[in-house]
């Protein structure tokens, strides 16, 4: 992390504006909170995000999910933000 990072009140969450625009992250990686909220969101279970992200401890998806509760209209606007296609681009169809 740079610098001007800060950790949040939750343990292994972190901020730091350089990296993904400032999104809460989990420390020391750059795995922000809302692509693991994605993934749950996406039907993957704990133990599949686990896989999916192997330098991610138990405690640090956790902690992820836990400042996902406590600061959902935040990261739920992150993650439509995140959906809004690109002009021109094919929209996938589910």
């Amino acid at each position: 992390m740079s610098a001007h990072a800060y950790v949040l009140g939750y343990p292994h969450i972190a901020v730091d504006p350089a990296v993904s625009g400032g999104q809460p992250m989990v420390q020391g990686t750059r795995i922000p909170v809302a692509t693991l909220v994605r993934s749950l969101q996406l039907g993957m279970d704990f133990d599949e995000i686990l896989m999916q992200y192997p330098r991610l401890s138990p405690a640090e998806l956790h902690a992820a999910f836990a400042y996902y509760l406590d600061h959902k209209a935040e990261v739920d606007e992150l993650l439509q933000r995140a959906e809004l296609p690109l002009e021109g681009a094919a929209v996938l169809e589910l």
